[in-house]
């Protein structure tokens, strides 16, 4: 198989916007990075449809599983650590039979990478898209100091910042830790071998539509269709397109609220610290009709996984070119 290669800004949007959404943009410089994992997992073969469906209306009741509870006191848990580096050394060696832990902090790890091997005053000017003025450039500065405290334990680590999260990935995908399974589709399969990657995707979709699953399929179908093919869905913009699906993930469980990472992140790249729902971060970027063409779209996804209308959700016939 054929490894995607991200470019390093969309690391930095993975790793800044908690990696489920593709909305806060940053030009950044550097060296390409490699999704290193292969799937493992097989499942049934998708409908090989050729073309996507298009929008349709609005559905309404459609039930959406939310995590257990101790899924969601595990995910606060490595979201609230201070001190990463030694949450990390105080579990790396406990029993985690599902993979969850690993997959959680892995992606956390990861995330650390922004934030690591620079002083924060450098750092803030990196990141700073929009000045903040008064006591919204002091809450972003505040913000901004909780998360190099928090990462700086990985200083100087340099590739072995990188090896722990792969270590940590392999472990979960060993465990069969859906998340994992769906992450490591990011491989982009030849022609011939998109039914099999297809498959184990719709399957997890159809099974297990958590809100880290919904991530890494969005990701997975990224990488396999590129943004061109939105234009089957009347040309609908990429970013609008990621919008719905971060919605979607909020729908189904996902942190969404005011510690949540595109939340802060907004708070450090734009400087607008008030925000306490990731609907005010997409609000800040795009205005109201952006917000409800997020939601509408939002709606209609998750009507597209109960009806496993898979080509409607991307899975499409993709020429090899």
């Amino acid at each position: 198989m054929k490894r995607i290669i991200i470019p390093v800004t969309a690391v930095a949007v993975l790793a800044i916007g908690g990696a489920w959404w593709l909305v806060l943009r940053i030009a950044t410089r550097g060296e390409a990075q490699e999704v290193t994992q292969a799937a493992t997992v097989d499942g049934k073969s998708a409908p090989n449809a050729r073309t996507a469906s298009p929008p349709g209306p609005v559905p309404t009741g459609i039930a959406r599983p939310v995590p257990a509870p101790a899924s969601i006191a595990l995910r606060d848990e490595i979201r609230d650590t201070a001190d990463l580096r030694a949450y990390y050394e105080r579990v790396k060696d406990l029993p985690d039979a599902k993979g969850e832990r690993s997959y959680r902090l892995a992606e956390a790890i990861f995330e650390c990478s922004i934030f690591v091997d620079k002083p924060v005053e450098e750092l803030s000017r990196r990141l700073t898209v929009v000045p903040a003025k008064g006591d919204a450039e002091a809450k972003r500065s505040r913000l901004l100091n909780t998360m190099v405290d928090r990462c700086k334990g990985f200083n100087g680590m340099g590739a072995g910042m990188l090896e722990i999260t792969q270590q940590l990935h392999r472990r979960a995908e060993a465990a069969g830790y859906p998340a994992e399974i769906a992450r490591s589709l990011r491989f982009e399969p030849a022609v011939s071998d998109l039914a099999r990657a297809d498959g184990v995707a719709t399957q997890l979709l159809a099974t297990n539509p958590d809100p880290e699953v919904l991530l890494q399929v969005y990701h997975y179908l990224d990488a396999r269709n590129g943004s061109e093919w939105l234009r089957q869905f009347g040309n609908m913009d990429v970013l609008a397109w990621s919008f719905g699906w971060g919605l979607l993930q909020c729908d189904y469980g996902a942190d969404c609220g005011p510690r949540s990472r595109p939340v802060m992140m907004v708070c450090i790249l734009r400087g607008a610290c008030d925000a306490t729902r990731v609907e005010a971060a997409i609000f800040i970027q795009g205005g109201q009709a952006t917000v409800n063409g997020a939601d509408n779209l939002r709606i209609q996804l998750a009507q597209r996984i109960a009806n496993q209308d898979w080509a409607g959700l991307g899975f499409i016939e993709r020429s090899n070119k």
